[in-house]
């Protein structure tokens, strides 16, 4: 629980500064006011966002069971992202298919990025389960000499 809630906090100040240049921009490109209830939905989006973020990485770095399954169900976590992003800043930022592509691209990257650390997970793994087998086999044949 510790290790998440620091996950946690860390994705919360990520996020939390993403929303607010992100309504920044939208404020100054749009000249939309943003009222306490506004500022109430981007502070409750960020904390949704954040702990789903923190979520998926706890998932993602588990080492129990199968590496593969944690790292699909870790990425299908973090899917609802895009849907609170749209809910918290409406029509104003999905107006255009650009912002659709931005976010598309964005979590190509995040796969990627999940999918390069989870194989140099497993070349660890690997590598720790082939010395152990080397020691053993050293083992049978000094036993057996």
């Amino acid at each position: 629980m510790k290790t998440y809630l620091k996950r946690y906090a860390y994705a919360y100040a990520i996020a939390s500064i993403f929303i607010l240049v992100l309504a920044a921009m939208i404020t100054r490109r749009f000249d939309v006011d943003l009222n306490a209830r506004a500022l109430m939905g981007l502070l409750i989006g960020s904390m949704i966002i954040a702990a789903l973020i923190a979520l998926s990485i706890t998932i993602i770095r588990q080492t129990w069971g199968n590496g593969m399954l944690n790292i699909v169900v870790g990425y299908l976590v973090i899917f609802p992202i895009p849907f609170i992003v749209r809910i918290m800043f409406g029509r104003v930022l999905f107006r255009g298919t650009l912002a659709l592509f931005l976010i598309g691209l964005v979590y190509a990257l995040l796969y990627s990025l999940v999918v390069a650390y989870a194989s140099l997970k497993n070349k660890k793994v690997e590598h720790k389960l082939n010395a152990l087998l080397e020691e053993s086999q050293k083992k049978d044949e000094s036993e057996s000499s």
